[in-house]
């Protein structure tokens, strides 16, 4: 009997992602329709919010930030960290791996500007992943650093390296299954195809990092970075500052993959450590048993 319910709750979990996802959808059209039903309701004009859709996609991101926080710490208990690092360490790490991961975006981008002069298709999708975020740019630059920047990347980390993840995590004790799984969900929740490969390579990423440290602070912080490279401030947008910053992301792939590896390396002795501890622990009961005999 106590096998069925956990095999309940395994196939539970599985499911969890993909009703999130669409409840996700869900309450972001509920909110949508409450902000313009209460701005009906006093006489305001929706010009300014249909003439600035950052500012409506940063307000969808902190209503969506909270419910889905509130949730995620409901239905998941905290997890120790695989590994211990400081606050300077964990700091460092995200900037580098988020300038990291930009650089292999930026890599498949120029491999994809490269391929679509001879597939149609392909050169269709590229104009319009080109343009995909222009309406975002319109208006204050506020709401698009808080859109894309700073508040984008928080609701996108707790739903899918904290609600996601830590749902595959409970059907399996496989470590590869929820990093691929939520990696290639987090793609494909971007659409195109051209996004969904780069964003998928992220996730994959940031599931790793997170795996490893526990501190959804760490991967949003990295998630930010990425996300900032292609979002300067108008005043900061020349194509001297861009270049040096493709030039850096290129730089920080390697240290990023550095970074990963010591992380493997360091949750293996700490594993290594605990075993050890472990077996001896069970040592020392067996004579203590053996001599209380």
């Amino acid at each position: 009997m106590e096998t069925k319910i956990f095999d309940k709750k395994k196939l539970l979990f599985l499911f969890l992602p993909f009703a999130v996802i669409i409840i996700y959808d869900i309450i972001g059209n509920f909110i949508t329709g409450a902000l313009f039903w209460v701005l009906d309701l006093f006489r305001i004009s929706f010009d300014w919010v249909n003439n600035t859709p950052a500012f409506l996609d940063a307000f969808l991101a902190t209503c969506l930030s909270i419910i889905l926080y509130i949730f995620y710490r409901k239905v998941f208990p905290r997890k120790k960290a695989e590994i211990q690092i400081a606050p300077w360490q964990g700091l460092l790490f995200s900037v580098v791996i988020g300038f990291g991961a930009g650089g292999l975006s930026t890599i498949w981008l120029n491999l994809v500007d490269l391929v679509a002069s001879h597939f149609s298709a392909l050169g269709e999708q590229a104009e319009a992943f080109s343009s995909m975020y222009d309406d975002l740019e319109k208006g204050s630059y506020i709401w698009t650093f808080l859109a894309i920047v700073a508040i984008g990347p928080l609701v996108e980390e707790i739903l899918f390296r904290g609600v996601i993840f830590r749902s595959f995590e409970e059907t399996t004790d496989l470590p590869w299954f929820p990093l691929l799984l939520s990696g290639v969900m987090f793609g494909i929740w971007h659409g195109s195809f051209i996004q969904a490969v780069y964003t998928a390579m992220m996730g994959i990423i940031l599931g790793y990092y997170i795996k490893k440290t526990r501190t959804l602070f760490y991967v949003v912080l990295a998630h930010a970075v990425n996300n900032l490279s292609g979002t300067l401030p108008p005043a900061l947008d020349t194509d001297f500052n861009n270049s040096l910053i493709t030039v850096l992301s290129y730089v920080c792939i390697i240290p990023m993959f550095c970074i990963l590896y010591y992380l493997h390396r360091q949750g293996k002795m700490k594993a290594e450590e605990i075993s050890e501890s472990e077996q001896s622990q069970e040592e020392e009961a067996v004579q203590f048993a053996s001599s209380t005999c």
